[in-house]
């Protein structure tokens, strides 16, 4: 799957680097998209990296490091 599979080639990643913190955005999480917490990013050699916490199908709580590619600002 590639990434404009995932979201409009419009997106831009800037959106979601300029947010202040903690911030509600939208992960892509368990093949969709999900409501989310941004709660820090990281730059590291691969690029932006974003902690995030959502709630799964499940009920249950995770928390996970997702590449910033797969944020997009809350719909």
């Amino acid at each position: 799957m590639t990434d404009s599979a995932i979201r409009p080639q419009t997106y831009d990643l800037r959106s979601i680097l300029q947010l202040s913190l903690p911030a509600h955005v939208t992960a892509w999480v368990d093949g969709g998209w999900r409501p989310a917490w941004l709660i820090s990013r990281l730059h590291c050699g691969d690029g932006w990296i974003g902690l995030v916490q959502y709630t799964a199908v499940t009920g249950h709580e995770h928390t996970l490091r997702l590449p910033i590619d797969r944020l997009a600002p809350p719909n």
